[in-house]
C-alpha cells in the first residue's frame, strides 16, 4: 500500500515542479521586458516566497486537521489562477498579482513531506523523502527547458502550459490519491503499524487546534535538538536561496546568457538533483548517518557558493553545479527527514509548515537583497554573502545537538498531552 502512494506523491510533486519551473528562467526576463528594474525583478521573484512564508504554516496545520488531500487541491487551484493571470499579463502589476495569489496558497512540498511521514516508519523516512528530491530534480530537468524554448515564441506559452499541467495534477489528486490521515482511531497511539496495510496510521488532529500553533512553537524552542536543526535550516536556506533566487539574473548580467540558455542551465541543475536523489543519495543514506551527511555536505556547499561568485564562464558554472547540487540535495533531504523524526506525529504537518515558512521567507529576503547586491555592488556579491552565511551555519551546528536518539513517534496521545 505504501509504495503505490509514494509513486502518486512522486507524480504529483513532479507535475507541480514542472509547471512551476517553466517560469523560473522566464520570469525575470518577462519582468524586465515590462519595464522592471533589476531590484523590482528581484522583488517579483521573492514575492511568491514571501506569500508562502505566511501561507505554508497555515496550510500545513490545516492538513493535520482536515487532511493532506484538500490542501493539495487548494494549492493547485490557486496556481491555476496565478498562471492564467501571468499568461495574460501586459503590465508589471499583473505579474505581482499572479505571484501573490499563487504564493499565498502554495505549500505542496511541506504537505507532501507530511504525507510521506504519515505512511512511512522513521527508519525508512530519509529514503522516502528522497523521492521528493528526485521529483524536484526531474521536474527541473523538464520544466526550465520547456520554458526557455517556449519563451522564444512569447512569454504567454510557458504560463498557459503551466496552467494546463496544474489542471492535470488537480484531476490526478481527486481521482487517485487516498487520504493519509484518518478520522478513526483518534485516541489510539499515533503512527502505529496497520497490520493489514503495512503502513503507519495517522489520525486527524482535532479542529479546535489553532492554525498558528503557539504550543508547537514553544515545544520546538524548548527542544535543543529541534531548535539547533531549525537554526541551521535558516542559515542553509539563506545561503542556498541566495543562489536559487539570483542565478537567472546572474546569468543575464554576469554571463550574458539568453532565457533559452538559462533554461538549459536550470535543466542541468535538474539532471544533477535527480541523479543525486534517485541514485547517489539513496546509497549514501544507507551507509552514513544523517549527522555525518550534514557535516560532509555543509562545507562543500559553502565552498561551491564561494566559487560561484567568481565563475568566469558558463562552462565553469556547469562544472561547479555538480558539487553544489550534491551538497544542497543532501542537506534538504536529511534536514527534513531529521525534523519529522524529532517532532511528535500529530505535529508533523505543522512542523513541515514551519520549515517551509523559514525556507520561503529566506527566498524573499535573498531575492530582494540579491537584486540590490547585483545592481549596486557587483555580480560576485550574492555568492560571497551566501558562502559566509553557510560558514556561520556550520559553526552553529557544531556547537549544537541534533541527535534524534529519543523518537517522539514512540509517544502516545495521552503522553504528549501530559507533557
Amino acid at each position: 500500500m505504501t509504495r503505490p502512494r509514494l509513486g502518486l506523491i512522486f507524480l504529483i510533486v513532479l507535475v507541480d515542479i514542472i509547471s512551476f519551473s517553466m517560469l523560473v528562467p522566464v520570469l525575470p526576463y518577462l519582468a524586465l521586458s515590462l519595464g522592471a528594474s533589476t531590484e523590482q525583478a528581484g522583488l517579483l521573484t521573492g514575492l511568491y516566497a514571501l506569500c508562502q512564508f505566511v501561507g505554508a504554516p497555515i496550510l500545513g496545520r490545516l492538513s493535520d486537521t482536515f487532511g493532506r488531500k484538500p490542501m493539495f487541491l487548494l494549492d493547485i487551484a490557486a496556481n491555476i489562477i496565478g498562471f492564467v493571470i501571468l499568461a495574460s499579463a501586459n503590465s508589471l502589476w499583473m505579474l505581482f498579482l499572479a505571484r501573490f495569489i499563487a504564493g499565498c496558497m502554495s505549500a505542496n512540498i511541506p504537505i507532501a513531506q507530511a504525507y510521506i511521514a504519515d505512511i512511512t516508519t522513521p527508519e525508512n523516512r530519509s529514503n522516502a523523502i528522497g523521492i521528493l528530491g528526485a521529483a524536484f530534480g526531474l521536474g527541473f530537468t523538464i520544466g526550465p527547458a520547456f520554458g526557455g524554448i517556449l519563451s522564444k515564441y512569447g512569454y504567454t506559452y510557458p504560463a498557459l502550459l503551466s496552467a494546463l499541467l496544474c489542471v492535470v495534477n488537480f484531476l490526478i489528486i481527486i481521482l487517485f490519491l487516498p487520504e493519509s490521515v484518518h478520522k478513526h482511531n483518534a485516541e489510539a497511539p499515533l503512527n502505529e503499524l496497520d497490520d493489514r496495510k503495512g503502513s503507519p496510521v495517522r489520525s486527524f488532529v482535532p479542529p479546535s487546534r489553532s492554525l498558528v500553533d503557539i504550543s508547537l512553537i514553544r515545544r520546538i524552542a524548548g527542544d535543543s535538538r529541534i531548535a539547533t536543526l531549525l537554526v541551521f535550516w535558516v542559515t542553509f536556506s539563506i545561503a542556498f536561496a541566495m543562489f536559487q533566487q539570483n542565478i537567472a539574473l546572474f546569468n543575464k548580467l554576469h554571463l550574458n546568457l539568453t532565457p533559452k540558455e538559462t533554461g538549459f542551465i536550470f535543466t542541468w541543475i535538474g539532471v544533477l538533483v535527480f541523479a543525486m536523489q534517485a541514485g547517489v543519495l539513496r546509497l549514501m543514506t544507507k551507509r552514513f548517518s544523517d549527522e555525518q551527511l550534514i557535516l560532509l555536505s555543509a562545507p562543500l556547499l559553502a565552498l561551491s557558493l564561494l566559487i560561484w561568485a567568481f565563475a568566469p564562464s558558463w562552462l565553469v558554472l556547469v562544472l561547479l553545479l555538480v558539487p553544489l547540487c550534491f551538497a544542497a540535495s543532501t542537506l534538504i533531504t536529511v534536514i527534513n527527514s531529521m525534523l519529522t523524526k524529532l517532532v511528535a506525529p500529530a505535529d508533523v504537518g505543522g512542523a513541515m509548515g514551519i520549515a517551509g515558512a523559514i525556507d520561503n521567507s529566506t527566498r524573499f529576503i535573498t531575492a530582494f537583497s540579491g537584486g540590490v547586491l547585483l545592481q549596486r555592488i557587483g555580480t560576485f556579491a550574492p555568492g560571497i554573502v551566501a558562502a559566509l552565511v553557510m560558514g556561520l551555519g556550520i559553526a552553529l551546528l557544531r556547537g549544537g545537538n541534533t541527535n534524534p536518539s529519543i523518537e517522539p513517534e514512540q509517544q502516545t496521545t495521552s503522553e504528549r498531552q501530559q507533557g
